[in-house]
């Protein structure tokens, strides 16, 4: 009997260690509440509308790795109608609840930048919306805002062509239902994130 205690005791400690290390201190965490993801969609050549995603969920490692998950629940363009027909028609939230967004980058290249101090860099990211991934780039400013604070703005936006994620069918659909002469599969997307230890 005590040695099965102390088997029990042993595995509950190793596997412990090995979530703790997996949440390393040094990994970096993205605040949702403090970070948002904008997009503009054209229709009818000159009307532009701004559109958002209000969660984000993501990780920079201290291994370089970049996770970033977008909910497709978290969809806001301000008429239900209109995220319920996206939800459906688009984005096929049933099959594809995520947006995600990987990439790696080394985390040394912030290690000695000083709190208010800024740094310009381009992350290649790997995109997939969803069945299609797509490498975008993405040209950010880091600025430190305190030693375990971080916050990433896009310098320009990135842009997306729906093309690319074969949602064309999907954007015609949309366009129909809305009596719509077009809507640009050109969209693009500005993001302002913060990161914490």
């Amino acid at each position: 009997m005590k040695t099965f205690v102390y088997a029990s005791v042993a595995v509950v400690m190793m596997t412990a260690s090995m979530l703790s290390a997996s949440l390393s201190a040094d990994d970096w965490q993205l605040d949702s509440e403090q970070s948002r993801l904008d997009f503009v969609s054209l229709k009818n050549d000159t009307v532009a509308e701004v559109n958002q995603f209000t969660t984000l969920k993501g990780s920079w490692a201290s291994d370089g790795a970049l996770s970033i998950e977008i909910p497709v629940s978290g969809l806001a363009t301000h008429i239900f109608m209109r995220d319920d027909r996206i939800w459906q028609y688009l984005l096929k939230a049933d099959d594809y609840p995520l947006i995600t967004a990987t990439g790696q980058v080394d985390p040394t290249i912030v290690a000695d930048l000083a709190v208010n101090n800024s740094k310009s860099m381009r992350v290649p990211l790997q995109l997939t919306i969803v069945e299609q991934t797509v490498t975008v780039s993405a040209e950010v400013l880091v600025t430190r805002l305190a030693d375990d604070s971080l916050l990433v703005n896009t310098q320009a936006p990135v842009m997306l062509n729906a093309e690319q994620f074969g949602l064309v069918d999907g954007l015609n659909r949309l366009r129909d239902l809305a009596a719509l002469q077009n809507i640009n599969p050109m969209v693009p997307v500005t993001f302002s994130v913060r990161f914490s230890q």
